[in-house]
């Protein structure tokens, strides 16, 4: 079974709900894999992994096995550890960068193929679209683009929408052919076969017919 969790941010620590959703789906002493946002930072990556594992931790979630994606192994490794993890996260930070290093692991296949849950958090989250948007952000000087992503779900999500500026929100209006789940942090979006489940505040800015 194939399940994908969108994430926007946990910026005080997993939540319970989110923890429950997660557990209906866990197998037994699961494995874990992490997807860096940026492959060439390996101190930066194992501090968010840290922060992350023990999050787990402080809601009872233990893994059998945790590894890491980054230059620290080969594509060929990469690609079995995440056709094999019952739970693969794919990190928050550079979206662009993050995307370029995935198609550069030629990872893409093995995400789309396997079976078990997949956690995206913004970043993250965006990549894991078929045809992903990063939104311009003046803040971050980020222009806005558009381009083929993991494809593991066809909704295109912005994240960290409580801390977006007037001019970010005029920015994702402006993409009026598209429609954009603007995500709030603790929020986030379940997938399966045969769901589709809003957890938490968001709001939808809608694809205007032409």
């Amino acid at each position: 079974m194939k399940v994908n969790f969108l994430t926007s941010g946990f910026p005080n620590g997993l939540t319970t709900e989110f923890t429950l959703e997660l557990n209906k789906y866990l197998p037994v002493n699961p494995s874990f894999v992490f997807i860096a946002s940026d492959f060439s930072q390996p101190a930066r990556t194992q501090y968010f992994l840290d922060v992350l594992i023990q999050s787990f931790r402080d809601k009872g979630l233990v893994f059998k096995t945790i590894h890491t994606i980054d230059f620290h192994i080969t594509p060929d490794v990469a690609r079995e550890l995440v056709y094999e993890a019952d739970v693969v996260w794919i990190a928050g930070g550079p979206t662009l960068k993050q995307m370029n290093y995935i198609k550069q692991y030629e990872l893409i296949p093995n995400l789309l193929n396997r079976n078990g849950i997949t956690i995206g958090m913004s970043a993250g989250s965006i990549n894991m679209a078929k045809r992903a948007i990063l939104i311009e952000d003046t803040d971050d000087n980020v222009k806005t683009e558009i381009y083929d992503g993991i494809g593991l779900v066809n909704i295109n999500i912005e994240p960290h929408l409580n801390y977006a500026s007037i001019d970010h929100i005029k920015n994702i209006e402006k993409l009026n052919n598209e429609t954009i789940i603007g995500l709030y942090d603790n929020s986030f979006i379940v997938l399966t076969d045969d769901r589709q489940e809003y957890f938490g505040k968001y709001k939808v800015f809608e694809k205007k017919e032409s």
